[in-house]
């Protein structure tokens, strides 16, 4: 699954109404009816952040390690006019910003 934050387009210190108001934009932009598959896969997103106890368990218990696309989906608006070192990679493997 991909950054459920980044899929949402919320930042990780978002709150509950931030997270569910950015849900319902997505659902908006993107009905069932349109693409069934982004649908669930931003349905999914929702629900495992939907709420502080799941943004915890969300950071706790996800065993995958990321992904490149996902990494690289996090490191494109700051390195938009150079390739990325690969400090900024281990930076974002260690969870920081």
């Amino acid at each position: 699954m991909r950054d459920p934050y980044l899929l949402l387009g919320v930042s990780r210190e978002a709150d509950d109404e931030t997270i569910h108001a950015a849900y319902l934009a997505a659902v908006r932009a993107c009905p069932p009816e349109r693409d069934a598959a982004q649908f669930d896969a931003v349905r999914q997103a929702y629900e495992s952040i939907a709420t502080r106890r799941d943004r915890l368990a969300h950071e706790l218990f996800t065993p995958a390690p990321p992904r490149v696309n996902d990494l690289l989906d996090r490191v494109a608006p700051a390195q938009a006019s150079q390739r990325p070192t690969l400090d900024v990679f281990r930076a974002l493997l260690r969870g920081e910003p």
